[in-house]
């Protein structure tokens, strides 16, 4: 804390510890770390002139040496290389990426290269804004916070070898954990994500162009999005950003009828937010009917098929088949469904709409030049969400704390692993390492009767609730070191991470959890005439029944969906796959810290960076170098 103090405040936001870059948010773009002379300067000493020393003995600390000790293992080592990226919203993540990225470009010109940026990079950072847009929101300590994890994979076609030159020819991008839930409910005074609020700040020629019903409204005409205090987003109004995204889709190819279909799937969201229920515990019904009416038009089906789907649930069982009403509660949890995975499918649309503009195999492909089979040299860049723990922890903290759990493992192995291969390069006998490491946390989140299994079963119970997964969390969990109970509340548990003790309200645990879509819900998306909508839709379907074993053809209907995956379930098997991903790659990691809450240069919070140091696992990977440094200080000291 002391170190990083005394560099922030000369405006060195660069802090090295092992193989690690500390980066601290400077809130200032300082210049003369930038230059293309120090970029040079980086790449020359790092990847170009060999060296049977460590150079960044004589180079201070900078996520350039991240960036090109990465182009170096991956072109001259032929290594696939990883650089992670994480820390708390707004500490400069995506800013810190955008900064790896320009520099990876510029070594892999090799000697005497370019200060051009590269196309492959300038295409992502083009492309980014329409990643922002829908993916990130405004929170209690971010203004464009991302709730979406990022890696992105930058392609080099190389031959390999000692000073080899590595060309980035594409770049592809994967998308995971998005924050779906934000699309039908937020606190304020946070917002849903931007693309609802930019395109209502359209202008009025605009969004009547767009869809009739969208001319004349305003944030407070939809529920999902409602009244916010925010209109600018890093000093950018919510129009003008509008204007960048509708540019950066039309970049990627999405124009004129495709343009018109994606922007009205945005308003199917939206409207769908404004569908109201009322009746009584037994039946619900439609109480909004302009809204409704308004809803059938936007998805082309008529209104007779619509209200049905939405308040009636078909089941069936293997003699029979069954209408069952639903509970006004039950019918707005369907349609909030409905919503969130619109969102969602639009979101990855849009995604591989990117990827076909900067994918070396799809773009070549688009150009009627198929690369055939062709492996890349990869660098990834993962910019993920840091550990998050505030005054109300809910559904959503405590995924992102468990990806938290997953990185800061593998972290460990990788401290661990560096500090065991140094001591056998420097021939030092070393005892058995001891420290403390997370798997008593993953076991109690992932185990057999861990928080996922159990929630997962409290979510299909007919009433189901928070107080009950608690109560079924601490009894099947009470010999767990890493679990406690709240005295004072029911409905809250607590949780030791690696980076401290964490509560969690499972008021809203089960609801947030559920992500089954209803069987006529999802057969009215297939019919929907967005046919970006009921491609994705149909195309899902197609891929279940192909999944349960099922011929080539139009898809069986499904029985039920009772038991489909949970947000959770499916949350994992994303991460399972990032992390299978990093695991097959070597690894970097730069911290990054928000030093102080107001944004401002040159001023340090001491508690919230130092709590920032700990959640980033800063702590831990110290205290495992400090525990080996005795056995190898009395070596030093007897050869002294």
């Amino acid at each position: 804390m002391y170190n990083i103090k005394c560099r922030h405040v000369k405006a060195l936001p660069y802090t090295r510890t092992g193989d690690m870059i500390i980066a601290v948010n400077p809130y200032q773009w300082i210049t003369d770390l930038y230059t293309d002379q120090k970029r040079k300067h980086y790449a020359q000493k790092l990847v170009w002139e060999p060296s049977e020393t460590d150079p960044r003995e004589q180079l201070a600390p900078h996520v350039y040496e991240t960036s090109a000790l990465s182009y170096k293992g991956m072109a001259h080592d032929g290594l696939n290389q990883s650089i992670l990226v994480s820390g708390e919203s707004g500490a400069g993540k995506t800013e810190t990426v955008k900064i790896c990225m320009n520099h990876i470009a510029s070594v892999q010109e090799g000697p005497g290269q370019s200060s051009e940026t590269s196309p492959v990079v300038q295409r992502i950072i083009d492309s980014n804004p329409v990643l922002e847009a829908f993916g990130n929101a405004k929170t209690r300590r971010n203004d464009n916070s991302s709730r979406f994890g990022k890696y992105l994979q930058l392609q080099f076609d190389h031959a390999g070898g000692i000073r080899s030159v590595s060309k980035l020819v594409g770049s592809k991008c994967e998308v995971f954990l998005l924050e779906k839930n934000r699309v039908a409910q937020h606190e304020d005074p946070e917002r849903t994500f931007h693309i609802f609020y930019e395109i209502v700040a359209a202008p009025d020629s605009v969004k009547k162009g767009i869809w009739d019903g969208l001319a004349g409204t305003t944030n407070e005409s939809f529920k999902y999005v409602g009244a916010s205090e925010t209109t600018h987003i890093e000093g950018e109004s919510d129009a003008e950003w509008f204007s960048k995204v509708c540019k950066t889709l039309k970049f990627v190819g999405i124009d004129d009828d495709d343009l018109q279909k994606f922007l009205r799937a945005i308003c199917i969201v939206l409207q769908t937010g404004n569908i109201t229920f009322g009746g009584d515990s037994e039946k619900s019904e439609i109480t909004s009917g302009k809204e409704l009416t308004a809803l059938a038009g936007l998805m082309g089906i008529p209104e007779a098929d619509l209200s049905p789907a939405l308040t009636v649930r078909t089941m069936a069982t293997k003699g029979e088949t069954y209408k069952v009403p639903l509970s006004p509660d039950s019918a707005k949890e369907g349609a909030d469904a409905l919503a969130k995975e619109i969102y969602g499918k639009i979101f990855l649309w849009v995604v591989k709409a990117i990827n076909g503009k900067t994918c070396a195999e799809e773009a070549a492909a688009a150009a009627g030049k198929p690369l055939g089979p062709k492996k890349f040299g990869l660098i990834g860049l993962l910019d993920i969400f840091g550990f998050e723990s505030f005054p109300v922890n809910r559904f959503a903290q405590l995924c992102i704390n468990y990806a938290n759990e997953k990185l800061q493992q593998k972290f460990t192995e990788d401290i661990f692993k560096a500090v065991m291969e140094e001591y056998k390069f420097e021939g030092i006998p070393l005892d058995e390492i001891k420290y403390d490491d997370n798997t008593d946390v993953l076991a109690l989140i992932e185990g057999r009767t861990g928080l996922c299994a159990l929630l997962n079963e409290e979510c299909v119970r007919p009433k189901g609730s928070g107080e009950g997964f608690v109560n079924k969390a601490l009894a099947a969990n009470k010999n767990s070191p890493a679990l406690f109970a709240n005295k004072t509340d029911k409905m809250s548990f607590g949780v030791i991470h690696y980076a401290g003790r964490v509560y969690y309200d499972a008021e809203n645990f089960v609801d947030s959890n559920k992500d089954t879509l209803p069987t006529d819900l999802e057969d009215a998306a297939c019919k929907c005439t967005n046919s970006i909508i009921a491609n994705a839709f149909n195309f899902e379907k197609y891929q279940a029944a192909a999944g349960a074993g099922g011929k080539k053809g139009a898809p069986k209907r499904q029985k039920s969906n009772i038991m489909a995956p949970t947000v959770w379930t499916k949350y994992k098997t994303q991460l399972s796959h990032l992390m299978t991903s990093l695991y097959a790659t070597q690894s970097k990691y730069i911290r990054c810290i928000k030093p102080n809450t107001v944004k401002k240069p040159l001023k340090m919070e001491h508690k919230t960076s130092v709590e920032q140091l700990r959640y980033a696992g800063i702590v831990a990977g110290v205290t495992i170098s400090r525990s080996a440094f005795p056995n190898r200080f009395g070596q030093f000291r007897g050869l002294c």
